[in-house]
């Protein structure tokens, strides 16, 4: 179980490092038609894809196989993404800028971890739940279409080096920022990844984080929306049960970034004016309400659930474009970095 802090604080310094983020990833594309991020997520989802119906061919995991609420599926990847640009922050990037000392985030997580909590055990459990229903019964992509999951696989590797290509071929924002370290230390500890190469790390990673988390009986790889509530309860209650190997992740991924940035001096206390309370916890509130119909956050969902070509994966990534596309056009984005 130990294994999951270890895998969070891998992640948490990987997104902290690379500036691995859904919300501004996705903004980019509506706001600047800048596939770079979309580029990356690609990558991470194929190797990933690759390395799981690998590891399930030999038995070492098992591929979730659950129906999937259509409705909850919907209306909760719409929420998740008009509440990741109300607040400014997706799940894990939440987790991420609270390790770096910001006060936004720490809100934003808070409110998500106290949404999604009330969701699954409390008193938000049984009129969100009345929205999981009606259920499709093939779930997965390869069921439904009767086909191998190589073949979605080979499609998704095309897909992904045309959007590269794509990416490549477009000009990227603006020069490096300035750095507070010097020589070898500004390379080991302040310099940023390319995008790319942070995508690379985090595939091969969620396919090490999987396997290992199996290894706890725990059939799924990376995930912050689950844990956050497992973590918030935990606090609360101190049930052992809720100690786990996700939770752990979780809060791997705070350690991860804190240490990362302590190391390369960035690690500061980010104040934030008083009228923006309000946003940043209805936001969180919204992600939370989101997460729980969709059963998990952009991690979950865009990272893991799409590269095993999960349906319900696939249609939560898009409402959450859509919500995020819609957010973007008609709200002022909170900046993830605030």
């Amino acid at each position: 179980m130990i294994s999951g802090l270890f895998v969070g604080i891998a992640f948490g310094v990987l997104l902290q490092r690379t500036q691995f983020c859904f919300n501004s990833g996705f903004q980019n594309i509506f706001l600047q038609k800048n596939f770079h991020f979309l580029a990356a997520l690609l990558i991470a989802v194929s190797i990933q894809a690759v390395g799981f119906f690998v590891l399930a061919h030999f038995g070492l995991i098992r591929i979730p196989d659950h129906k999937v609420p259509i409705l909850a599926t919907l209306i909760g990847g719409f929420l998740l993404g008009l509440g990741m640009v109300i607040c400014g922050y997706c799940a894990s990037e939440s987790w991420v800028r609270t390790g770096e000392g910001g006060v936004a985030p720490l809100l934003v997580l808070l409110a998500f971890s106290i949404t999604m909590a009330c969701g699954y055990s409390g008193p938000l459990r049984r009129p969100l739940g009345a929205l999981s229903e009606q259920t499709l019964q093939a779930s997965s992509v390869q069921d439904l279409l009767k086909i191998s999951p190589w073949a979605l696989v080979a499609v998704l590797i095309l897909i992904t080096g045309v959007t590269v290509k794509i990416s490549l071929s477009q000009k990227q924002p603006g020069s490096a920022p300035a750095h507070r370290l010097r020589g070898a230390a500004y390379l080991l500890f302040e310099k940023k990844f390319h995008l790319f190469f942070g995508a690379v790390l985090i595939g091969f990673l969620g396919v090490l984080a999987w396997y290992l988390s199996a290894q706890t009986g725990r059939q799924f790889g990376f995930s912050v929306a689950v844990p956050s509530a497992n973590v918030m309860e935990y606090l609360v209650t101190g049930q052992d049960g809720y100690l786990n190997w996700g939770s752990l992740f979780a809060v791997g991924i705070l350690a991860g970034s804190f240490v990362s940035a302590l190391l390369s001096g960035g690690l500061e206390l980010k104040s934030l004016p008083a009228n923006e309370y309000p946003k940043r916890v209805f936001g969180g509130f919204l992600m939370g309400i989101g997460a729980v119909l969709t059963g998990g956050c952009t991690v979950a969902n865009c990272l893991v659930s799409v590269a095993y070509f999960s349906i319900q994966g696939w249609l939560a990534t898009f409402m959450i474009l859509l919500g995020c596309a819609v957010a973007t056009k008609f709200c002022k984005p909170s900046s993830c970095q605030a």
